[in-house]
C-alpha cells in the first residue's frame, strides 16, 4: 500500500517545484502536489517549473517523447548561455535572470530555461530565480493569463524591469560618484565607478543576449515557423530591450567619463604637488650646497674662528636661497 507521504511527494519526486492549470478562460490553479500534471489538456494550458538540480528532472525530461531533441539537450545541459530555438509548434532557449536573494537585491545572475508550446509552458531553473518568483506570486493573486506565450511574455518582462530596476540603481550611483568628483572628493569613487562599470557590463551583455534572441523572431527570417503568437511577443519585449539597451550605454559612458575625469584630475593633482617639489627643491639646493662646501674641514673656509660664523653661513644660506627665488621669477618659472 502506498503510504500517505509518498502520495503527496509525487510531484516533488519528478523535481516538480510547482505546476499551474490554467482553464479556457485564463484563470490559474495550482496543481496539488499527489498528482503530477499532463501536458496537453483538453482546454487551456499548463504550467510546469522544474528544479534542475534534481537529476529526476532531467530524466522526467528525456521520458518526453514529444520534445524536439533540441529541446530536450538544452533542458539537461549545463550549459547557460543566452540561446533561443524553435521548431513549427515549439520555441524553446535559455534566458538569464537574477537570483532570488531574500534579505537584499541581489546581482548575480541565474539561468532560465524554458520551452513555449500551444498549451504548455515548461521552466526550469538552478538557482531561485527572481521573475519566476514574481510570476508565481502574481498567480496566486488570482492574475489571469490567456495563453503559454503571455504567460513567458509576463516573465521576461519581469527580468526586464529587474534590469530597468537596476539601471535606475546605477543611474543614481553615477550621480552620487559624479558629485563626489566634482567636489574632488575622491576616497571611494575609483572603487564605486569600477564597480558601476562591471555592473554595468553585466547588463549590456544580458539585455545584449536578449535583444540578439528576440530580434531573429521580430526581425528576421530565421523566426519564419516559429508560431505567429510568439513572434509578436518578442517584437513588442525588443521595444522595451531597445530602451533599455540604450539607458545601459548611456551609464557606461558616464562611467567611463568619470574615469576619465578622475585620472585627469589625480594627474593634475600629482603635478601640482611635484611643481611645488620642485620649487622647494631648487630653493634649497645653493643652502645645501654652502652648508656641504663649509662641512669640508679644511683650512681657509671663511669664518671658521669667528664667533659669529655660524649666523654668517645661515645669511649666506637664506640669500642664495632668495637669489635663486629671484631668478626663476625672471625666467617665469614661478608666478609672481
Amino acid at each position: 500500500m502506498t503510504s500517505p507521504t509518498a502520495i503527496a511527494d509525487a510531484q516533488s519526486r519528478l523535481g516538480i517545484v510547482w505546476a499551474y492549470r490554467f482553464d479556457g478562460e485564463g484563470v490559474p490553479a495550482l496543481i496539488e502536489r499527489e498528482s503530477v500534471p499532463g501536458v496537453d489538456p483538453a482546454e487551456g494550458f499548463v504550467w510546469i517549473h522544474l528544479d534542475l538540480v534534481h537529476s529526476r528532472a532531467k530524466a522526467w525530461i528525456t521520458e518526453q517523447p514529444w520534445l524536439p531533441a533540441g529541446a530536450e539537450e538544452m533542458f539537461v545541459s549545463p550549459e547557460s548561455h543566452q540561446r533561443l530555438d524553435h521548431s513549427a509548434g515549439l520555441v524553446w532557449g535559455v534566458s538569464h535572470d537574477l537570483v532570488r536573494d531574500i534579505a537584499s537585491d541581489s546581482d548575480r545572475v541565474g539561468a532560465l530555461y524554458w520551452i513555449v508550446g500551444e498549451r504548455l509552458l515548461l521552466t526550469g531553473r538552478r538557482d531561485a530565480l527572481q521573475s519566476i518568483r514574481l510570476a508565481a506570486d502574481a498567480l496566486n493573486r488570482g492574475e489571469e493569463v490567456g495563453s503559454p506565450v503571455l504567460l513567458f511574455e509576463q516573465i521576461i518582462e519581469y527580468i526586464i524591469d529587474d534590469v530597468a530596476n537596476a539601471v535606475v540603481r546605477l543611474m543614481d550611483e553615477t550621480d552620487s560618484v559624479e558629485d563626489h568628483v566634482l567636489a574632488d572628493r575622491f576616497d571611494d569613487a575609483p572603487a564605486q565607478v569600477g564597480a558601476v562599470r562591471r555592473m554595468a557590463v553585466r547588463l549590456h551583455r544580458q539585455l545584449g543576449g536578449l535583444h540578439l534572441l528576440f530580434r531573429r523572431f521580430a526581425e528576421t527570417n530565421s523566426g519564419r515557423k516559429a508560431p505567429d503568437e510568439v513572434k509578436a511577443a518578442a517584437a513588442r519585449l525588443l521595444q522595451r530591450i531597445d530602451g533599455l539597451h540604450h539607458d545601459v550605454q548611456s551609464v557606461q559612458d558616464r562611467a567611463r567619463l568619470l574615469q576619465d575625469e578622475m585620472t585627469a584630475r589625480t594627474a593634475s593633482q600629482t603635478n601640482r604637488q611635484l611643481y611645488v617639489l620642485s620649487i622647494l627643491t631648487a630653493l634649497f639646493m645653493p643652502a645645501t650646497f654652502i652648508t656641504g662646501l663649509f662641512g669640508i674641514n679644511v683650512k681657509g673656509l671663511p669664518w671658521m674662528e669667528h664667533d659669529l660664523g655660524a649666523l654668517f653661513v645661515a645669511l649666506a644660506c637664506i640669500c642664495a636661497a632668495l637669489l635663486t627665488l629671484v631668478l626663476l621669477r625672471r625666467r617665469g618659472v614661478i608666478g609672481g
